[in-house]
């Protein structure tokens, strides 16, 4: 069982991207519990609005629950109950929901961190080494397996800094590069570099740009115009080690990362552009768009029918409540009272004796007609601006799925043009070879030891320009078809 949480703001964020569609199977919320609001996006702006009467500027703990095998429900609550014992927030406002993604079922859960009772933050520490130790009694438990880092239990060894971030997934997801492949080609430019120019020369060959950050000293912005903190992107790097490398440059000498990054956005936009127009990835683009528009249009649908269902029974409460007030203004006693008050209201100086009595609704039924008018009105537009706010947040969970839709159609694009280049570059060595082996001799009897030779090296020198310029080609398209994240 893997259990990864975070503390965290940006509930209506995490709401629209926990209620997206496009990137999950089957969505079930399965709880909310001490709010008012019964949606997500209601209950994480109450747990954000209870946070506005403290310091606390991450009122939020999401939690992610992946377990290797399915378990039931009553497994999962026992192990969230379990959890928030661990970590300090028992009785906490709370959200369950599950997922289906890839055929697998996970859980997320997010908890308010603000205590009500003292208006204070929960103090969340050491949460990861609590997840672990949580993780192996529940798989215990469970009967579940352990993962590989878990079970080997490395200790001193885990490096914080190389577990992916909140932004780093985000990123992975829209590029279609992970982060350790990142690493992993940012740290093989500086280990082969001698010199900071060569370090820059190397990055280049890569794909990417050593820059000059707001607030960070050097970062490199990627091929699609994503920026990185160069020090997290060198494995193994001793901050002496990157300063006396880097010494003859300073951030002055490099050009701001924002002017790169949109340069190299509108680039990759452009190459996106173009390689729409392949015909298979357009089907496929089709499919997944008709798919997610005939998921949105029965959501729309389901809100309109409650919106109609909603303005019938509001008709219908009124016309209720008009019916009653008119058949009560028919009565014996109503119009006796309303002839009193209109006789005392022709005396001035029995106005304000009378007035009392006028405002009392067990005594003047015009008042509390007025009264029970004002009511009705009241909840109805309260119920109203629930069902308006239930379209907002349709629009923002629609918006975040369409770019969802993007990133999915910019993969299967960078990964048609990958197979398109390394089938162009096999059929021109193949046509090098060919002309190569079939090359007549100079006297036109055949090949001598010394044109052999020759020729052999011609070939080996064309056969290396042809890899270098197909190599140079695919690189900045590595890294689609990443796996699901969980």
């Amino acid at each position: 069982m893997i259990l990864k949480g975070n503390q965290r703001a940006g509930g209506a964020d995490l709401a629209t991207h926990l209620m997206n569609a496009f990137d999950n199977e089957r969505i079930e919320v399965a709880q909310i519990r001490g709010t008012v609001a019964d949606d997500l996006h209601g209950a994480f702006g109450e747990y954000e609005a209870l946070a506005a009467g403290t310091r606390c500027k991450e009122p939020l703990y999401s939690l992610s629950i992946n377990p290797p095998e399915p378990i039931s429900r009553e497994q999962y609550f026992t192990a969230i109950d379990r959890i928030e014992q661990r970590l300090g927030l028992a009785r906490q406002p709370r959200a369950v929901v599950f997922h289906v993604k890839h055929g697998r079922e996970h859980c997320h859960v997010v908890w308010s961190r603000i205590d009500t009772a003292r208006m204070r933050a929960v103090q969340i520490s050491h949460d990861r080494m609590k997840l672990r130790s949580l993780a192996k009694e529940l798989a215990m438990e469970f009967g579940l397996p352990l993962p590989d880092g878990i079970a080997q239990d490395r200790g001193a060894e885990r490096r914080r800094k190389k577990d992916m971030t909140r932004s780093e997934k985000v990123q992975a997801e829209a590029t279609g590069i992970a982060p350790g492949q990142r690493r992993a080609e940012i740290t093989e430019a500086f280990r082969r570099s001698d010199n900071a120019e060569a370090f820059r020369t190397a990055l280049k060959e890569q794909g990417y740009i050593l820059a000059r950050g707001e607030r960070r000293g050097f970062v490199v912005v990627d091929r699609f115009g994503k920026v990185h903190s160069l020090a997290r992107q060198i494995d193994g790097l001793k901050t002496r080690e990157l300063n006396e490398k880097l010494a003859p440059l300073t951030p002055d000498q490099l050009p701001p990362a924002a002017e790169i990054a949109e340069t190299m956005r509108q680039d990759s936009e452009r190459k996106a552009a173009l390689a729409a127009a392949n015909a298979r990835v357009g089907e496929r683009a089709a499919k997944l768009s008709a798919e997610l528009g005939a998921k949105q249009a029965e959501r729309r649908r389901k809100l309109d029918r409650r919106r109609q269902e909603l303005d019938t029974v509001q008709a219908g409460e009124r016309m209720s409540l008009h019916a009653a007030h008119a058949s009560e203004a028919k009565s014996p006693f109503a119009r006796a009272a309303g002839a009193v008050f209109g006789l005392f209201d022709r005396v001035p100086g029995l106005r304000s004796v009378i007035a009392p009595l006028r405002r009392n609704p067990k005594i003047n039924p015009a008042e509390r007609q007025r009264i029970e008018r004002e009511a009705l009105a009241r909840r109805h537009q309260r119920e109203r601006f629930m069902l308006e706010r239930r379209y907002t947040v349709l629009e923002w969970v629609e918006a975040r799925e369409r770019r969802s839709l993007e990133a999915a159609i910019r993969r299967e694009i960078a990964a048609a043009e990958n197979l398109r280049a390394e089938a162009g570059g096999l059929r021109e060595e193949i046509a090098l070879n060919k002309a190569d082996i079939t090359m007549p001799a100079a006297d036109g009897q055949g090949f001598g030891a010394g044109q052999v030779r020759d020729s052999r090296d011609a070939w080996k020198r064309r056969k290396k320009k042809v890899r270098e310029q197909t190599v140079s080609d695919r690189k900045p398209r590595r890294g689609f078809g990443l796996g699901d994240d969980r």
